[in-house]
């Protein structure tokens, strides 16, 4: 079975990497909108926490051998305490 002369499953596969790509993007701006919102600036730095987060999880993995499961929680955790160093120190500045 096709759908406009592609097999099924190549259709149903790139449906679902959009719909997940698509996810990602709203996620971080409305992070971003969020933020403006409440703070009144303007910080780009989600995307970089974001790149950071899966960095921390993939050194957590490769190099320490920590469990998958574990690392997911750690990551954010890291994240978040760097979010909070990046915002004492930056952030508090421009208010």
């Amino acid at each position: 079975m096709d759908i406009f002369g592609i097999p099924i499953q190549a259709f149903l596969g790139q449906l679902l990497l959009g719909l997940v790509n698509g996810s990602f993007y709203a996620m971080l701006s409305l992070g971003l909108a969020v933020i403006f919102g409440l703070l009144g600036i303007v910080n780009f730095a989600h995307g970089a926490l974001y790149m950071i987060g899966a960095y921390v999880a993939f050194i957590a993995l490769d190099r320490f051998g920590i469990n998958y499961w574990f690392a997911l929680i750690l990551s954010p955790l890291v994240v978040g305490a760097l979010g909070v160093v990046i915002e004492r120190t930056l952030l508090q500045r421009l208010y």
